[in-house]
Parts: C-alpha cells; structure tokens; sequence
C-alpha cells in the first residue's frame, strides 16, 4: 500500500513538473506575421521572440521574411492578418473597400534624404530640378516623406525634381557614382549611409521636421495594420499581439539585446557591420526609429499628419479615424 502510495506521488511531481511546458504552450494563440527582409524589423521581431517576450503575451508568433513586394502584398493577400505595414498604402486600401484598422505605433519615417557629402546641395530646395531618387512611390515612408516635403518647402519631388525611381541596392550605387544627386531608400539603407558621414550627408529628416513642427513622430512608414475580422474573431489576442510589438521596439532599444540580435540575424536584416549596428544603437537610443504607442492622442496626432498630406494631395479621402483607428482596451 505505501509503495503504491509512494509510486502515485512521484508521478503526481512529474506531471506538474513536466506537464507545465505542454500545457502552456496550449495556452499560447498562433499568429503569423509577414515583414520585410533588409529591414529593421528582421531585429526587433526574431529577437524579442527568441527572447521570449511574445510567449510572455501569449502569442506563438511566425515571422514570413520576404522581399519587399512579397511583403507589400502579404496583407491585402491575408497571407498575414495583421502585422506591421506601409500605413499610406494601407489608407489606400482601406479607401478602396478593404475592412482594415490601424491598432499600433510601429515604425516611424527614419529614412531620410542623403547627398554626397562633397555636393553643394544644402536642403531640399536646393534639388529642385535635380535626380531625386527613391526605391517606391507608394511606400508609407516615401508618401510620408513627400508629404513633409511640400509641407516644409513646397517642392514636390515627382513633379519638381528629376525624379528617379530605382531598386534599392542600385539607389545606393548610383549615389556613390554620383549617377543621382540624392537618395532617399529603405531603412536598412538608410542607415548603411549614415554609418558613413564620410561619404554621405543627410539633408532632409521627415521625422525630425515633422516633430520640430508638432511634437509628435511619424508612424505611417509602418504602423500596425490589421484586417477587421481579425481584431473582432480574437480582441484579446489582438490586444496581446500589439503589447508584445510595443514592447519588442523597447527591447531592441537596450544596447545588449541589439548586439544579440545583429549577432543572429544581421544577415538577414542587411546589417554588414559594426558602424551599421553602432548607427542603429544610437537612433534607437535617440528614439529616432519605432513609436511604442497607440492611445487617443496618439492617434489624433497622427490623423493630423494624414490631413496634411492630403492637403497637399499626397492623399485622397481618409478613412474615418474612430472607424478605422481603433484603440485595443
């Protein structure tokens, strides 16, 4: 009787020591994001979940690296429900019937415009006429960028510049050769730039203008976007998944958790050294890149820059802001 009694004990400890992990994981709700490769999100998501921080939320997270257009055509695709998206392209889809809501911060416009450093151009008004050069058109960031352009300096640069449109890694070539005479690109780009101030020279910070002017960042490279039926089938999951962002763009801040993620997916988001990866730790510690909130205010303040750009007719109709920009409480 006791070594029986003895036995259903030990077996008791087993189970609550080694059923824990199953259970928990059953508890965890599967999402799949899709984001871009080359980019500073390759960091702050593979990172912050290796580390734990998403199972801390409860979300068993699936992370789809793509090229850029894959990206771009991931969520109207639902290959994604919601992930981290051009905030422009998404007002763009909403306005043509898609049932999307913005329901966080993400990634603000820190691309910014660089020259040659040895270039007589000083500002943006001084490339009037001149090769303008970006990766898209319809980017979050460059609508973003175009927007505050004309905002600050009434120059359109489709229109009033040289306009040159280009892949990526050819933007950035053709800037060293002096092919163009400036380059906004992706953000993996950007910073490769500015790790070289040898060589290269920012005039133009669409973010830096914009908080200047207002106080506020600019969220619309790529604020989290998700399709309707999503928030709705789940809102508690929905409301996790943005805690967990949030909180993944604070962690990548922290300079150890950085040189860890570099050390395991550098490859993959295109940072190639150490000056990269320097120049990443000091705009995160500048709060240059990511904006970790998503509240009333925050929202009005961003609608206010939508309202800008359409002024200036960057946008068409935007979408109803309490319709279209819901607040996960």
């Amino acid at each position: 009787m006791k070594k029986s009694l003895l036995i259903m004990a030990c077996l008791g400890i087993l189970v609550a020591v080694f059923g824990s992990t199953p259970v928990m994981a059953q508890g965890l709700k599967k999402h799949k994001i899709v984001i871009p490769r080359n980019s500073v999100f390759v960091l702050n998501y593979f990172g912050a979940r290796d580390a734990g921080i998403y199972r801390k939320h409860g979300i068993d997270l699936e992370i789809d690296a793509r090229p850029f257009k894959g990206f771009a055509a991931s969520l109207p695709a639902k290959a994604t429900m919601a992930t981290t998206y051009p905030g422009t392209a998404a007002i763009a889809r909403i306005n043509k019937g898609m049932d999307m809501v913005v329901i966080g911060g993400g990634l603000t416009v820190m691309q910014e415009v660089f020259v040659l450093k040895n270039s007589p151009f000083k500002t943006i008004s001084d490339l009037r006429g001149k090769k303008f050069a970006s990766w898209s058109t319809g980017a979050g960031a460059f609508k973003a960028t175009r927007a505050a352009i004309i905002d600050g300096y009434g120059i359109n640069v489709l229109k009033d510049t040289n306009f040159v449109q280009a892949a990526a890694p050819a933007l950035f070539k053709l800037l060293g050769k002096g092919d163009v005479d400036s380059m906004f690109n992706i953000s993996s780009l950007t910073i490769a730039a500015a790790s070289e101030p040898d060589k290269y020279r920012s005039i133009f910070a669409p973010n830096d203008y914009w908080k200047k002017k207002t106080g506020n960042p600019i969220v619309w490279s790529a604020p989290i976007v998700a399709w309707r039926s999503w928030v709705e089938e789940d809102r508690a999951r929905a409301k996790s998944f943005v805690a967990a962002t949030h909180e993944s763009f604070e962690w990548l801040r922290k300079s150890e958790n950085l040189d860890a993620a570099v050390k395991k997916y550098g490859k993959l988001a295109a940072v190639k050294n150490k000056a990269q990866a320097e120049t990443y730790k000091k705009w995160l510690k500048e709060r240059k890149v990511y904006l970790a909130r998503w509240d009333r205010e925050t929202r009005r303040k961003q609608w206010d820059f939508l309202k800008m750009a359409q002024k200036h007719g960057v946008l068409g109709k935007l979408p109803d802001m309490e319709k279209h920009g819901l607040i996960l409480e």
